[in-house]
């Protein structure tokens, strides 16, 4: 049984990534129920700006993951297939996680929004279609795999008899 611990800036990283996409989440459902305009653009800027702070916390993850390979617990896998799906389900996550908020920059981006936040005129159109089709799927995506990620854990910890967050939370032992 493998009990060390990640490194604390990656547990920290971790949850507040974990945060900041159950806020996303909640602000990304509640933008659905409303309109494209002026009133509620702050809605949309909260939404895009929270995309910004979990892009660049994902990049900080990542290069820090990179540069401290030998800090990491190892990982105790099952067989070959389960190590591939593990990888799999993590370097998806990561991916999903620096495209999805490029995405919906770039499609505040085609239709003025960045202008309209350094005082030009307010978009007169919403974001295309295709774009917004394309963010929405990416997170239903990202949904699923954090939902299989989840459950691995917990398969995990019933397979091992061993609980896994103790490794990735600062207040277990």
């Amino acid at each position: 049984m493998n009990t060390q611990k990640y490194p604390k800036p990656l547990i920290i990283m971790h949850w507040l990534t974990v945060l900041l996409l159950i806020v996303e989440a909640g602000v990304g459902l509640y933008l659905e129920t409303l309109e494209f305009n002026e009133q509620n653009f702050n809605v949309f800027r909260l939404h895009a700006f929270t995309g910004v702070f979990i892009l660049i916390i994902t990049l900080f993850r990542f290069s820090y993951k990179v540069r401290h390979l030998q800090d990491l617990p190892e990982i105790e896998y099952y067989s070959k297939g389960h190590e591939k799906l593990v990888k799999a389900v993590h370097g998806l996550m990561y991916l999903l996680l620096i495209i999805i908020p490029v995405v919906g920059l770039y499609s505040i981006y085609t239709i003025g929004g960045l202008q309209y936040d350094l005082g030009g005129p307010f978009p007169t159109q919403e974001p295309p279609h295709n774009l917004v089709e394309i963010h929405e799927n990416l997170v239903i995506l990202l949904g699923i795999l954090v939902l299989m990620h989840v459950g691995g854990v917990i398969m995990y910890a019933k397979k091992t008899g061993e609980n896994p967050l103790r490794k990735i939370c600062l207040l277990m032992k």
